[in-house]
């Protein structure tokens, strides 16, 4: 799938450009932000866009306001870029983030401001008493113009915050905005203009790399912990994870040292991968990374049957089968080009036997799962006794097995 980072101008009252929206797009729709990519994802790809163009380069000189969701101001890779540059237009989250999460985003928004940066609250914010903070402590309220007539607004006008006024469309909605408004942006006063489009593949890419090194570093899950903790994305569906009925721990889990300790170092490098990928290729081909998952778990299960220690290696066979489908690549190249381990990739070769033999059997499993449901007595579906004897898996098990796969998958595509 293809994406573009835009940027737009905002302008004063006199008609001087005083700073530039930068934003991610998908392709051949600039004016919407593309819901299906987390914002935790999206603050990555223009933070690293930033940082290859030069944000000076970028802002022209100007301030540069980046859309962020509260929560991604954990993000760690923000501070690669200078604040007093920078306006953050903090958003809601996309998924619900409890108060400790937000205790530590008020935390880093100190931070930013003392070093310089501004904040502006987006109009969304103020339907949440939670977020009454982030709105107290921004210099802006940024609002669309369809919503302008909000008489929160005017309240937030007379305690002394800025007001930015978005998508502005037309002379008549300009005359309206330049009556309550402070600063202005929209089509009507300039267009958007690209600074890149972009496959998603070479992020993927350079997110895994980050990964594959981290992980094959590390010696314990605590230090997978102290990794993760700096990605509030990947913490929030870590605990979200370990805490649901995939798992049932006795006690909740409270935070990523807990739900490390709980996976274990192979579980947990494994999880990482699964997630890394979900953010990103969910959006490419949502149906194939849905098989994908299936295969993963699937493999792993049938592995421990049938090839005790290969385990792990038959997961990541599955998860990335149809990565050269959903991308576009080639996949030896792709998985050499992330440094994946040679194990992996002979399954795929057909060098490695028995990896090679579980993925065409997932693979099978997978894509006659459909048609197994439709027969009439599903523990004699033919592909089920096929495999049973190919494999000496009882029939029952490994329905269930298949079953209990594409569950599991369900639950974590929706993570």
């Amino acid at each position: 799938m293809s994406f573009l980072i835009a940027k737009q101008p905002i302008f004063d009252k006199e008609g001087r450009i005083v700073a530039y929206e930068v934003y991610l797009r998908k392709k051949g729709n600039i004016l919407e932000y593309p819901k299906e990519v987390p914002y935790n994802r999206s603050a990555y790809i223009v933070v690293e866009i930033l940082t290859e163009h030069g944000i000076d380069r970028v802002g022209e000189g100007k301030k540069v306001m980046l859309n962020v969701s509260v929560d991604a101001l954990l993000n760690k890779s923000f501070e690669n870029l200078p604040p007093e540059k920078l306006i953050f237009e903090l958003l809601k989250p996309q998924i619900q983030v409890g108060e400790v999460i937000l205790g530590q985003a008020l935390k880093s928004m100190s931070r930013f401001k003392e070093a310089g940066a501004l904040f502006a609250s987006y109009y969304e914010l103020l339907e949440d008493e939670r977020y009454q903070k982030f709105i107290e402590g921004s210099f802006f309220i940024s609002v669309d113009f369809p919503h302008l007539n909000d008489k929160r607004i005017e309240q937030l006008k007379a305690k002394g915050k800025k007001i930015i006024v978005t998508k502005i469309e037309t002379k008549e909605q300009y005359e309206k905005a330049l009556k309550v408004g402070d600063f202005f942006e929209g089509n009507y006063l300039e267009s958007p203009y690209i600074l890149k489009e972009f496959e998603i593949a070479p992020y993927l890419k350079t997110t895994l790399l980050r990964l594959m090194s981290m992980v094959h570093s590390a010696q314990s899950a605590k230090e997978i912990a102290e990794f993760i903790s700096y990605d509030v994305g990947l913490t929030a569906k870590l605990l979200r994870f370990v805490n649901s009925a995939y798992f049932s721990p006795i006690q909740e889990i409270k935070n990523v040292e807990q739900a490390c300790s709980m996976l274990g170092l192979k579980n947990l490098k494994n999880f990482i991968f699964l997630l890394a990928m979900n953010d990103y290729i969910s959006v490419e081909n949502s149906n194939l990374w849905k098989k994908s998952l299936v295969r993963a778990l699937l493999a792993k299960s049938i592995a421990e049957r049938i090839a005790p220690g290969l385990e792990d290696a038959a997961y990541l066979v599955g998860l990335f089968s149809l990565i050269d489908e959903i991308l576009g690549v080639d996949k030896i190249s792709f998985l050499k080009d992330i440094h994946m381990d040679k194990l992996i990739i002979d399954a795929y070769t057909g060098e490695n036997k028995k990896l090679r033999q579980i993925l065409d059997i997932v693979s099978q499993l997978e894509e006659g799962y459909s048609e197994i449901l439709k027969s009439e007595d599903i523990f004699n579906a033919p592909l089920l006794v096929k495999i049973e004897e190919l494999t000496g898996i009882y029939r029952f098990d490994l329905f269930r097995m298949l079953k209990d796969a594409y569950e599991k998958a369900d639950y974590i595509f929706n993570l």
